[in-house]
């Protein structure tokens, strides 16, 4: 049988010794004291007073069996949030340091909780806590898994680099600018990804050892002063013309399929995929937000209007559904659980299929139906700026420049000409 050595945190309430609180005490039986939370651990039987952790409250307010402290104000709940956040950092010492030490002594614990020992963490180990702490911010709503999960696909690549050149079990407080440099050459030549997607990974390296500096697992951050610059990569507002977007609406897969073009499966699978993506092209949705179905679609006026809130920045986004978007819907019975849905990797090869048999001289992708919406409301509909950012879910009109940009026309329709200036001077 394993014999698994289990860590105990206990919170209990200690009374004030202020002479003002005792007088209190003394005068009144029933006065609810002020105290403090304070905090033990206890190993095998062993037990160790961690101290006080800062956090003051009533005596009735104390809740020895939940662990908490009663009540749903602010200061409370920030209270609250404090003593879990000690209770997962013990925990997390503990677990660390039985990796080094076949006893861990309640005393050790405490040691390194109050930093008069310090870990000195491997890259993994400080990737692994990293990501505990991302996981944190995912439940609380500051992240979105998917955030998360594209920076584990950055952490990957890394240790992979890592171990091709030998250099894992370098100390992280030994990296210097050839690592990083390094890395970004790995990416480059040998994964062979572009500047922007290497400067991503840069950047997340970068914030990886910030934040690590930041929860002291490290005494400093070597690369804080490497210059890693920008992806020096024009913002690409790739999207297709409202001709080609009435093009795509309008072809029939199904006549190619008649034809012996196709097979009958491919038409099926085409039609379902140009349906999706025009329909984004109209809604302007972002795709994780189109595939879990986040939104609702309701009438105003004899209008539809499309609304939801965005995963990844939890703005609100609205958007009134033009004829192409509602012809869509009621293909589909008019009930959003029916429209077609795929992963995103799916979808971007289909589109791909979709621009050949089209003839649309365009790599048609998820993020292509986002930025036509986007160049559509802009130079076509002439919305305002700010208007097309709510559209779209953005938290300030300025990300706008990433998916669309002005364009002659709507400055041709908005600029007046010097002789109508004249005329009402």
């Amino acid at each position: 049988m394993f014999n698994i050595t289990q860590m105990f945190v206990l919170f209990w309430f200690r009374k004030s010794q202020a002479k003002s609180e005792e007088l209190l005490r003394k005068n009144d039986p029933n006065y609810d004291t002020l105290g403090f939370i304070c905090c033990r651990v206890t190993i095998q039987g062993e037990s160790v007073e961690i101290g006080n952790v800062h956090i003051e409250c009533r005596k009735s307010q104390w809740d020895a069996n939940t662990q908490q402290i009663m009540g749903k104000s602010p200061e409370i709940k920030r209270h609250n949030k404090r003593l879990a956040e000690v209770k997962v950092k013990l925990e997390r010492i503990f677990d660390m340091l039985q990796i080094d030490y076949e006893h861990v002594a309640p005393s050790l614990v405490k040691d390194f909780f109050t930093e008069k020992r310090l870990f000195r963490f491997t890259i993994q180990q400080l990737i692994s806590e990293y990501f505990k702490d991302k996981q944190v911010d995912v439940k609380e709503g500051r992240i979105t898994q998917d955030t998360v999960d594209v920076q584990k696909n950055y952490s990957n690549n890394l240790i992979q680099y890592l171990q091709d050149e030998n250099l894992l079990s370098r100390l992280p407080r030994s990296y210097d600018g050839n690592i990083v440099a390094g890395f970004r050459r790995y990416l480059l030549e040998i994964k062979g990804f572009g500047k922007p997607h290497t400067y991503k990974h840069t950047v997340w390296l970068k914030s990886l050892f910030k934040h690590s500096l930041n929860e002291k697992r490290l005494r400093m951050n070597p690369i804080e002063k490497y210059p890693i610059g920008s992806d020096n990569t024009k913002i690409d507002t790739t999207h297709i013309t409202v001709e080609q977007l009435s093009q795509l609406a309008l072809f029939d897969f199904y006549d190619l399929a008649r034809k012996g073009f196709i097979a009958e499966q491919t038409a099926k699978t085409c039609d379902l995929e140009r349906d999706a993506f025009v329909f984004n092209c109209f809604s302007g949705m972002h795709h994780v937000d189109y595939k879990n179905k986040a939104f609702r679609v309701e009438s105003y006026k004899g209008d539809l209007f499309l609304k939801g809130t965005r995963q990844k920045t939890q703005e609100e986004f609205m958007v009134k559904l033009l004829e192409p978007a509602q012809a869509i819907f009621t293909k589909y019975g008019g009930q959003i659980i029916n429209l077609p849905i795929k992963s995103n990797q799916k979808r971007n090869a289909t589109l791909k299929q979709i621009a050949v048999l089209v003839g649309i001289p365009v790599v048609l992708s998820t993020k292509i139906a986002r930025k036509t919406f986007a160049d559509i409301a802009l130079n076509e509909l002439l919305m305002d700026i700010q208007d097309v950012a709510v559209c779209l879910g953005l938290k300030n009109s300025r990300y706008l420049k990433h998916y669309a940009r002005i364009r002659e026309k709507r400055l041709a329709a908005k600029m007046r000409s010097w002789n109508d200036i004249l005329k009402f001077a």
